[in-house]
């Protein structure tokens, strides 16, 4: 009789742990995850997925098995099985690579159709239900149950957009970061590309056709030039592109979509007949239109993809539709981010154009920009403006979302931040922002959230009520009037003091670390235009510059910790943190140096443009040196040489002058090519002491800073002439050909 006790308590115990909808207790599970009898492999690995993480989270191990083994009472059914097939009513609302998740408190089922639909489905269960979080790649939460009950839900999920990819940021190198958050990669998308934009040089090489056929390329002023594009309204080029296309897609005849696009300038063809092609369809895009039309008639299996870029972005205004496989790759690279879109007075000719082409085409591939690409490691505070921009695009037709970030190797601020909220977006437009936010910050920044939030949206805030502009190819002294103001600086260096103060645990103290990275960058790069005696790099002393020694251990510190977290470069085109070191320290050398012809009298003989007018002729000689920005402290002289005369006031012994020039092809900035040094005693006979012809190199997207300069003169003096010979205009290699260009200088230093 004890014994038959003792097995009705055992029996009840067992029935009280494995009761109804208990997916697990105690570690344990009656549960099984069944797969279809032919499981895919991406079926299989969501299954083996679902089962890693219940045991990370719960403990208990449950068995994979397929559909056709046995019955189950308690199953995780994951993929295309029968049993969801019976269950599910709404499998034929599925669109894309959504899922449903279905749960009746016994049986779970998460059905997907197209791709890794059914592996979406098992993250967002696991995120959804179980409260899994995965913040970065190496930063993954996952809750601790001693039990869990399934609870009932029935859940369909669409994607709002069909493609979603945020190019190239670094949190989404890591594939489980990519498909947790229903991203698509790069090999993703080149699966169904074969070519993707800027592919007109590509087809038709410059290097390759230019001499024995001109005529196929831009004119300009009258001129063929070869860093331009194509001419459209040239029969010989359709003809040519078209052979070579078709060669690019029998060597990859799955891929679907094939770019024929506009090079990466803005130099379309002005000859004759591709004017009256501009002006019967109302807009260069529609000569473009036009061109690409032709190429996908011969390639009606095909997507052809063309460009609404720069001076393609207008919507041709009559007389011209796409064809059915014509794709509009239509770019928003010149908009502001301090507001949303489509309430920007400044962005309203872009409201126009992305309604204009909705009204000519649904088949729109949207290419945003969403990181600051001149200065990436600036705080760049747009994330206020993700949610509505995406759903001013999503409203206006577009499917296909490329979020344009940083270079594989490159990081910015709040890159962890962003990525997120951006990936979250994708999938619902109209997801809940401020939830997203405040659970990353309170998640990844453990203690210290508070202060991160604050930080956060005091940046956020003094962007969007600033009325500044926020630029994808800005600099900080853009922002010191809003997110960079002084008394906002100082709140910021509170902010992180009390945060590393509140969590000492030392992953989250470099979590806090790099988000403080681009504060320092930026405080660096306004001390170096002096905007007010704190915001410097000096003090006086007895009327001379010196150093802030702790401005030194800050541009020390922050360079070490690039070093630290990978960060290799600074701007897109491969600044490194190293090489901002050493124009920091030669800006405090010169800045710092004796000049004897400072606050002198200085007469320019060449008129500067009011454009860059940074106090006339006096900035050449008031002690501020310019910066690896021509914006500031640099004297602007457009299509004008260069010449001044600077009264030393009486005569003495010199022994070196120089001066710098900025070189930025890509802003139409040259270096002169020629500069001589004159010296004299009364202003009248003049000495040339030194002459030095210079070659500008042709590289477009690297700014620089020349110096020119002449040491051991040791003459005795009064007046000093400095003249530089110009570049009028853009060289024929410079997508500019042929259009006016600048000098740019800044300070001159004798000693």
């Amino acid at each position: 009789m004890k014994r038959f006790l003792l097995f009705l308590i055992l029996f009840a115990t067992t029935l009280h742990l494995f009761s109804q909808g208990s997916l697990a207790k105690r570690a344990a599970s009656d549960y099984s995850i069944v797969v279809p009898s032919q499981a895919t492999e991406i079926e299989l690995y969501a299954a083996s997925e679902m089962q890693k993480y219940l045991i990370y989270s719960c403990g208990a191990t449950l068995p994979i098995k397929t559909e056709d083994q046995t019955d189950y009472t308690k199953a995780i059914y994951i993929g295309k099985t029968i049993k969801a097939e019976q269950v599910l009513k709404n499998i034929n609302q599925i669109k894309d690579d959504g899922f449903i998740k279905y749960s009746d408190g016994q049986t779970l089922i998460i059905y997907g159709l197209k791709n890794k639909a059914v592996l979406y489905g098992v993250y967002d269960f696991l995120e959804e239900q179980l409260g899994c979080r995965l913040y970065t790649p190496d930063a993954l939460d996952v809750p601790q149950y001693g039990d869990y009950t399934l609870p009932v839900f029935n859940q369909l999920k669409n994607p709002s957009f069909i493609h979603r990819e945020v190019h190239y940021y670094y949190p989404n190198q890591s594939e489980l970061y990519r498909d947790w958050h229903r991203l698509h990669s790069n090999e993703d998308r080149m699966r169904e590309w074969g070519m993707f934009v800027h592919t007109f040089n590509k087809l038709i090489p410059v290097e390759k056709y230019f001499t024995e056929h001109p005529e196929w390329f831009s004119e300009i002023h009258g001129k063929r030039i070869q860093d331009g594009q194509l001419c459209l309204s040239n029969p010989a080029v359709l003809e040519e592109l078209c052979k070579k296309l078709k060669i690019e897609i029998d060597k990859n005849p799955e891929a679907i979509y094939w770019s024929v696009s506009n090079n990466d300038n803005m130099n379309n063809c002005t000859c004759k007949d591709c004017r009256r092609l501009d002006s019967l369809y109302g807009s260069p895009s529609g000569t473009l239109l036009y061109f690409i039309n032709q190429v996908a008639v011969r390639f009606p299996d095909k997507q052809i993809s063309t460009l609404a870029y720069q001076y393609t972005r207008k919507p041709p205004q009559r007389m011209i539709q796409p064809e059915p496989n014509v794709n509009i790759m239509f770019c928003s690279i010149e908009c502001d981010r301090s507001m949303p879109i489509a309430l920007n007075p400044r962005e309203q000719s872009f409201v126009a154009d992305m309604t204009g082409w909705k009204r000519v085409t649904q088949n729109i591939f949207l290419w945003d920009y969403v990181v600051q690409f001149r200065n990436m490691m600036n705080p760049f505070p747009n994330l206020h403006v993700l949610q509505p921009n995406l759903q001013f695009f999503h409203q206006n037709g577009v499917k296909l979302m490329f979020e344009q970030a940083t270079g594989p190797n490159n990081k910015t601020s709040w890159m962890e931040l962003r990525n997120y909220i951006i990936a979250k977006l994708l999938w619902d437009v109209n997801a809940d922002v401020q939830q997203i936010t405040n659970e990353f910050i309170t998640g990844y920044y453990g203690k210290a959230a508070p202060f991160m939030k604050e930080y956060y949206q005091l940046n956020e805030d003094a962007v969007s009520n600033g009325g500044e502009r926020l630029d994808i190819y800005g600099y900080p002294i853009h922002g010191s009037k809003t997110y960079l103001k002084l008394e906002l600086i100082k709140k910021y260096e509170e902010l992180f003091k009390q945060a590393y103060k509140a969590e000492d645990k030392p992953s989250i103290q470099d979590r806090i670390r790099y988000l403080e990275l681009p504060f320092d960058f930026a405080k660096i790069e306004l001390c170096m235009s002096e905007i007010t005696p704190e915001l410097s790099f000096f003090v006086t002393i007895k009327g001379d510059k010196v150093v802030k020694p702790a401005m030194l251990q800050l541009l020390d510190r922050f360079v070490e910790d690039c070093k630290k977290f990978g960060i290799n470069n600074l701007e897109e085109n491969g600044y490194t943190p190293e090489q901002f070191k050493v124009n920091v320290l030669n800006f405090v050398q010169k800045s710092t140096a004796k000049n004897v012809a400072k606050g002198k009298k200085i007469t320019l003989k060449t008129k500067f443009s009011d454009q860059y007018n940074r106090g006339g002729a006096a900035a050449l000689l008031d002690g501020t040196f310019g910066i690896l920005n021509y914006n500031q402290n640099w004297l602007g002289f457009l299509q004008q040489d260069f010449e001044a005369v600077i009264d030393l006031e009486k005569k003495q012994k010199i022994d070196k002058i120089s001066v710098d020039f900025y070189f930025y092809p890509l802003s139409w900035i040259f270096v002169p090519e020629n500069v001589e040094f004159y010296v004299s005693k009364d202003g009248k006979k003049w000495e040339k002491v030194y002459q030095e012809s210079y070659k500008n190199p042709e590289i477009l997207a690297k700014a620089s800073i020349k110096k020119f300069e002449k040491t051991g003169i040791e003459q005795e003096m009064r007046y000093i002439k400095i003249k530089a010979q110009a570049i009028k205009t853009n060289p024929e290699w410079h997508r500019g050909y042929g259009q006016p260009c600048w000098i740019f200088t800044d300070e001159i230093l004798v000693q």
